[in-house]
């Protein structure tokens, strides 16, 4: 189905839409929507430079982390730039630039993404010039855990469950087989960086059309 008829609530609603509008928002392309998930939390600490820097890497752990997670539990393709499995090429991302809105160029620590294909087919993420991609109907869905300091720093836990794909339509999904795993994000718990990583997870699974259950607990 073309992007602009999936059913809500894959994707976001816009506050001007008239009531029976129902589209997706994102970075349209031929094969896949596109959208800027970048983890930017607000700090005072540093100068500019020392903040990009800082903010750049830990754009790069949580691609690192999903990669790592989705791999575990389930199939994934990875790709450079062009690939079948980026799902984009550099004339459409820089379309996206010149076109529609700023999007930070692949060589930017910025360039992270979250994206799905027209046909809701498939789902997935990138940095920079990597992408990985893994079949949307697999995707139950994620889990954040805000550990806060209390003996410790604290820290993230970032969960992702997944159901092997059904055989042919119709068939009941074996949920004996549901796999899940995690990730550990960041040495240190901070207001900023949890807030900023709720409203990424919550946007990734808003655009996904799945769910995203959080909890706080501390290190006691």
């Amino acid at each position: 189905m073309p992007a602009e008829d999936l059913p809500y609530p894959i994707g976001e609603r816009d506050a001007l839409e008239s009531p029976d509008e129902n589209r997706l928002w994102g970075l349209l392309g031929d094969q896949a929507l596109f959208k800027h998930i970048e983890l930017w939390p607000y700090s005072t600490n540093g100068s500019l430079d020392e903040e990009a820097a800082r903010n750049g890497r830990m754009n790069g752990d949580l691609y690192a982390g999903l990669k790592k997670v989705f791999g575990e539990i389930s199939s994934i393709e990875v790709g450079a730039l062009g690939s079948a499995e980026s799902m984009t090429t550099a004339a459409e991302l820089t379309s996206f630039h010149t076109l529609q809105r700023w999007v930070p160029g692949v060589q930017d620590d910025r360039h992270l993404f979250v994206f799905r294909s027209r046909d809701g087919e498939w789902a997935g993420f990138r940095w920079r010039e990597e992408s990985f991609r893994f079949r949307r109907s697999a995707l139950v869905g994620f889990s954040l855990t805000c550990t806060m300091p209390a003996r410790m720093s604290g820290g993230f836990e970032l969960w992702a469950g997944c159901v092997p794909p059904r055989a042919e339509a119709g068939t009941p999904v074996n949920y004996e087989c549901f796999a899940a795993s995690s990730c550990y994000l960041y040495d240190r718990w901070t207001p900023e960086v949890a807030f900023a990583l709720l409203s990424i997870m919550t946007r990734v699974a808003n655009f996904l059309g799945t769910t995203l259950t959080t909890r706080e607990v501390m290190d006691v």
